[in-house]
């Protein structure tokens, strides 16, 4: 025996193919199943009109007594949807009448309607009906392996709808056993997660990825998210020699010249301490020397931080029209960290952008819906960054405003914390201050003071050490970056590392 390379359908739905390890069996028996209302009917058109532009016809038989006009009344709008494609590439037709008159009839229709168009894809959307007319499993068999055999020898394949929701984990109907693929759509958890779940229970032959993926139905269709721990890491991009510069001379003469390339530093501080600000200075000055930034963030619009850049002295819209910064806004309201973190690949990739700032590192965690994917997405994510070449900058915003310990433990910090530059208040003779100290620098020396910074016209100024005052700490506990942090498991009465 001798064995043919599996060929794969591309299925047109971003985000399906990745989860699929390649697409849709050429010829192959494809079942979408799912509560009423969970996005079947929009997946199946999706991929007919994706297959219909490719010049691959199309059948579409529905089992119900709903006529054609209602399904263009409602699937209509979507953006996919080209209604100069049906009755030339895409075929709509009813077979509520035969199915009431027996399974050998709508077998003969089923085949002779993708004979007869030449169909490359056909498509049953509603096995329930056949079911319910239907009941004795044995039937049901025949009538699903038989249609199945003629498609694939027409070089046609099948794609199954169903509401009907099988026990996935006890006994399965005949037509989970009998199909090449078996996707789950699912509404969204009205606790946990605000977007719909697609699922890959079966799969022959390919390396699909398994568990819950996010998705979701939007004017152009669906859109599914995959586990963001699941993209391939790409060949590792040579990062230069030369140290990033923060656009700031003093913090970076701590950091013994700036951020190591390919790293991964995060901000951290209270509210008002200018976290953002530091960014803002990272991105423009590497605008200033040729290299593109790419600026995520969850709170402020764009128009608030460009106008926040200018009182500083910040030009962030030349920049940006000359698209050497890029800025991503998303509101975190119905997000889950895959669709975000998705985004935040396909513009690295656009832009080229060696940059890469996330403001808000807190809200990104908390997109995270399952605690114990956590750890895991988060080193991903900056895992794929460093295979990039790109240098990372963070800001996580700590609850203290002002006081001797900070806890770190079960934070994003003990995961990505490579590089941790700490912003706070202290307060002295009856003011406020904000001091800085570069906490931790991985496999590199840093500057350990405690400097004084600003806040002024021209952004921030970090002081150097003879313009700090002395005494800021008089009277309080030692700072975080003199091994006043907590650590997850650290022995009591023990020393923490703080290098």
């Amino acid at each position: 025996m001798t064995s043919n390379p599996t060929k794969f359908v591309d299925t047109g739905i971003p985000g399906l193919d990745h989860v699929l390890g390649g697409g849709l069996f050429q010829k192959g028996m494809l079942l979408v199943f799912g509560p009423p209302g969970a996005g079947k009917t929009t997946l199946v058109f999706q991929m007919a009109f994706h297959a219909a532009s490719a010049g691959r016809p199309v059948v579409y038989i529905a089992t119900l007594a709903e006529p054609a006009s209602r399904l263009v009344e409602h699937v209509g709008t979507m953006a996919f949807w080209d209604a100069g494609q049906i009755g030339r590439q895409i075929f709509l037709e009813s077979i509520y009448p035969l199915v009431r008159r027996g399974l050998a009839e709508v077998t003969s229709a089923l085949i002779e309607a993708a004979r007869s168009h030449g169909a490359r894809l056909l498509v049953l959307d509603g096995l329930m009906t056949i079911r319910d007319l239907h009941p004795g499993s044995v039937e049901h068999r025949y009538f699903l392996q038989e249609v199945s055999a003629a498609l694939a020898a027409l070089g046609c394949t099948l794609v199954v709808t169903t509401s009907e929701v099988p026990d996935m984990h006890g006994s399965t109907p005949p037509e989970c056993t009998m199909s090449d693929t078996v996707v789950e759509l699912r509404h969204p958890d009205e606790h946990r997660q605000q977007v719909r779940a697609l699922r890959v229970w079966k799969h022959r032959g390919a390396p699909c990825v398994l568990g819950s993926h996010a998705a979701r139905i939007t004017a152009e269709g669906l859109t599914v998210y995959p586990r963001f721990e699941t993209y391939p890491l790409p060949a590792a991009t040579p990062t230069p020699a030369e140290r990033l510069s923060s656009g700031q001379p003093e913090l970076d003469a701590m950091m013994s010249g700036g951020l190591p390339p390919g790293s991964v530093t995060i901000a951290a501080g209270a509210p008002g301490t200018g976290k953002t600000l530091i960014l803002l200075h990272y991105l423009i000055e590497g605008a200033r020397q040729g290299q593109k930034g790419l600026l995520v963030g969850f709170r402020e619009p764009y128009r608030d931080l460009v106008a926040k850049a200018r009182s500083f002295g910040l030009d962030l819209d030349g920049p940006v029209k000359a698209g050497l910064i890029t800025v991503v806004r998303r509101v975190p309201v119905g997000l889950v960290a895959d669709e975000v973190l998705a985004q935040v690949l396909d513009e690295l990739e656009r832009t080229g952008a060696t940059r890469l700032c996330v403001d808000g590192l807190s809200e990104l965690d908390r997109l995270i819906a399952d605690e114990q994917r956590r750890s895991g997405v988060l080193a991903y994510l900056a895992e794929l960054a460093r295979a990039r070449g790109v240098t990372t900058l963070f800001t996580w915003e700590t609850g203290q405003v002002v006081g001797p310990e900070l806890d770190f433990a079960g934070s994003p910090l003990e995961v990505l914390a490579e590089n941790v530059i700490l912003l706070r208040y202290v307060e002295f003779q009856g003011e406020l201050r904000r001091i800085l100290s570069v906490l931790k620098m991985r496999s590199t020396a840093h500057d350990h003071t405690i400097r004084q910074y600003e806040i002024g016209g021209e952004g921030i100024r970090v002081l150097a050490p003879q313009e700090s005052a002395e005494g800021l700490l008089t009277g309080i506990a030692r700072l975080p970056s003199e091994r006043r942090v907590k650590r997850r498991g650290a022995a009591p009465g023990g020393h923490e590392d703080t290098t």
